[in-house]
C-alpha cells in the first residue's frame, strides 16, 4: 500500500489522480477491517503458532535444529517470528513490495549463506496449515500472498 501511495504521488503529480489510479486505494479500504481482524489474530496466537511450526519442523526431521552439534532452535524460533510478523504487516498494509525490499532479499542471502534453504522450505510450506489451526480461513487467504512470497524468495 504504502509503495503503491508512493507511486501515486508520483504519478499523479500536480493533477487528480484517475479512477483507474485510485482503484487500489478502494481495493484496500473495502478489506481494512479485514486485513485489522487477521493481523491481531495473527498476533496474539503468535507463541501458539511457533510451537506448532517446531512440532511439525521436528516431526519431519528430528535434527532439524541441529547445526552440526550446535543447536539453533532459538535462532531460527526468532527468524520465524520475524518473518510472519513481517509478513503479517505485508498483509495488513497490502504492501509486498516493501516485505521483499526490507526483509527477504536480505533474509535470502543469510539463507543461502548458511545453507539453510531445505529448513526454509520446511518451515514456509507448512506455515500455511500451522495458521489454518490458529485463525480463520479468511485470515489464512489474506496471508496467501505474503506467504507464497517469502516461500519464493526464500527457497
Amino acid at each position: 500500500m504504502f509503495s503503491q501511495f508512493s507511486r501515486l504521488i508520483v504519478e499523479a503529480d500536480g493533477r487528480y489522480a484517475t479512477d483507474a489510479e485510485l482503484a487500489f486505494v478502494k481495493s484496500y479500504l473495502n478489506s481494512a477491517k479485514q486485513r485489522i481482524d487477521a493481523y491481531e489474530s495473527i498476533r496474539e496466537a503468535e507463541e501458539l503458532i511457533m510451537d506448532k511450526a517446531e512440532e511439525c519442523l521436528e516431526a519431519q526431521d528430528p535434527q532439524v535444529f541441529m547445526k552440526g552439534t550446535r543447536e539453533v532452535r532459538d535462532i531460527c524460533r526468532r527468524d520465524r517470528k520475524s518473518t510472519l510478523r513481517y509478513s503479517a504487516a505485508a498483509m495488513l498494509f497490502n504492501d509486498l513490495d516493501r516485505l521483499k525490499d526490507s526483509l527477504l532479499l536480505w533474509q535470502r542471502t543469510i539463507v543461502h549463506a548458511v545453507k539453510d534453504e531445505q529448513v526454509s522450505q520446511q518451515t514456509w510450506a507448512v506455515m500455511p496449515e500451522v495458521l489454518r489451526e490458529y485463525v480463520d480461513a479468511e485470515s489464512v487467504d489474506l496471508m496467501m500472498p505474503a506467504l507464497h512470497l517469502t516461500q519464493a524468495l526464500l527457497n
